[in-house]
């Protein structure tokens, strides 16, 4: 069964030089957890998941670190205000390039397979290099239950 049915054709996108303070308010008013980035010709430039996003506010070595759970506070790395470089970060700075796509005629199956490989919950259905709309697993869940009933 195709997918077509089941994508959001109205998702919430950015343009490539939306800023940092307007990605993170529709992060949090929306609860996506993918957005894409489009141009004014809706062609797909990009995608900014929350992940990605929240990265900004870890330290580089974070990687080093095997456990953080003896830590309780990084005491004046905590910030309570964003830096110069973080208001100057647009989508085009924070956006994942090329990023994996579905097609409208793509099945489930090949659904549920490009999301667990990429390990994302959402991700942009294409027509062409233009964004059609996006797709999570709880709408490909709502599909194949709906395929089932009938």
């Amino acid at each position: 069964m195709e997918i077509s049915k089941y994508i959001t054709k109205t998702p919430y996108s950015v343009r490539p030089e939306t800023h940092f303070k307007d990605i993170a308010r529709i992060f949090f008013e929306t609860g996506e957890s993918i957005i894409p980035v489009t141009d004014e010709t809706n062609t797909l430039r990009g995608i900014i998941s929350i992940n990605d996003f929240m990265l900004i506010f870890l330290p580089e070595y974070i990687d080093l670190i095997k456990n953080v759970d003896f830590i309780h506070s990084f005491g004046a790395l905590e910030k309570t205000s964003f830096t110069i470089e973080e208001l100057l970060f647009v989508a085009e700075d924070l956006m994942e390039e090329n990023p994996p796509v579905l097609e409208e005629n793509d099945s489930f199956i090949k659904a549920i397979a490009t999301l667990h490989i990429h390990n994302l919950s959402r991700i942009p259905v294409v027509r062409g290099d233009k964004l059609a709309g996006m797709i999570s697993l709880n709408d490909i869940c709502r599909g194949i239950y709906e395929s089932e009933k009938k």
